[in-house]
């Protein structure tokens, strides 16, 4: 049986980071997926940037749970910031107040196999790819979001890059209407490259 005094918990690797990175941002993505048995679960993906200035995300995580489970979006949720953090690769944000090295997995995780042991069917693993591309009636999946923000674009979903990194991508409405599109990350406004702007 394994020791949950050697995981760290989600909250202390949040705590540890955001302590380290005062100007960063997060976001979330949020797909919802039924398995082969019926069962509709949440996928959550985190991305983290290291100040509000960087264009492109600095590293990501990922987590599910079942939509039985109370709070199931919110432990999604903070579980993929957890292993997002954990992806950084920095040793502090997995070490323990002892000191030792900590185990990937959150201490919550862990808690709950503590609790019942998770067994999963070859069957299960061998159809996961089949069961992310599936969806509940009415839910728009990641691939589906991507082409929505392809064509509201009319470019790629996927960050252009200028002369100073990727772009970011604005959007807002003025006297004229609404408008979107990638501006430069430089700082400066006068030294941004062109922005392209969806026509």
């Amino acid at each position: 049986m394994f020791d949950l005094s050697n995981y760290m918990t989600a909250e202390e690797r949040i705590a540890l980071q955001a302590a380290d990175n005062k100007d960063f941002r997060y976001a979330t993505e949020e797909q919802f997926v039924t398995d082969q048995k019926g069962v509709l679960w949440v996928i959550v993906k985190a991305f983290i940037w290291r100040t509000e200035a960087d264009g492109y995300y600095w590293v990501s995580g990922l987590a599910a749970e079942n939509m039985s489970t109370p709070f199931a979006v919110e432990k999604a949720e903070t579980s993929a910031y957890a292993r997002a953090i954990t992806n950084t690769g920095i040793e502090k944000y997995s070490t323990t107040k002892s000191g030792k090295v900590a185990p990937r997995p959150n201490r919550e995780e862990m808690e709950r196999v503590a609790e019942k042991p998770v067994v999963r069917h070859q069957a299960e693993i061998d159809n996961w790819e089949q069961i992310l591309n599936s969806k509940p009636e009415g839910i728009t999946t990641l691939s589906e979001g991507v082409e929505l923000v392809t064509k509201d674009l009319g470019a790629s979903a996927v960050p252009p890059e200028c002369n100073h990194g990727r772009m970011n991508r604005k959007t807002g409405s003025n006297s004229k209407g609404s408008y979107s599109g990638w501006v430069c990350p430089h700082p400066v406004r006068e030294e941004q490259c062109k922005a392209i702007w969806a026509k």
